[in-house]
């Protein structure tokens, strides 16, 4: 079993932000690199998140058909604002260290997450950079990229 993920590439600020046209041209960057034996699609409900996948199946109509499951756990609608705070898809700012309990709190388990996914052959998480701190990978975490996974050593490194 092979686990990739790909993060949202620059985006706007506020509530359920998209991408920006240079986000978007890192995921078109990206879609050559997506492993062609994709299975799964693993999609945050954030628009960002949605966003990537809909840029990775326009460019490889081979992968449409590929089953979809959508998980908060990969990203939500909520997003970081360049202040610090957290904006709530209704507008509503919190603070990220004293008022929000996100994946990067100890109570969530990203790695257990993984592990409890019904993976087939290779899946594919269509995911941002707070999946990428809960598992433990901030230092190589970078907007609009792609990473391998591998849950039995709880490492990843970035392929593209």
């Amino acid at each position: 079993m092979s686990i990739f993920l790909i993060t949202h590439g620059d985006r706007f600020f506020g509530p359920n932000p998209g991408h920006t046209e240079k986000g978007f041209k890192q995921l078109r960057r990206l879609v050559p690199a997506v492993p062609i034996d994709t299975s799964l699609f693993v999609i945050g409900t954030g628009k960002r998140f949605r966003e990537i996948h809909e840029t990775i199946t326009e460019t490889r109509p081979d992968l449409i058909s590929v089953r979809q499951k959508s998980s908060p756990f990969c990203g939500s609608p909520d997003g970081l604002e360049a202040d610090g705070n957290v904006v709530l898809v209704d507008g509503t700012l919190v603070d990220l260290k004293n008022d929000y309990i996100g994946l990067t709190s100890s109570c969530f388990n990203a790695w257990g997450f993984i592990g409890l996914l019904p993976f087939p052959s290779c899946a594919l998480l269509c995911a941002g950079g707070e999946l990428m701190i809960a598992l433990g990978l901030k230092a190589i975490s970078e907007q609009g990229q792609l990473y391998e996974l591998d849950i039995t050593t709880k490492t990843g490194w970035k392929i593209s």
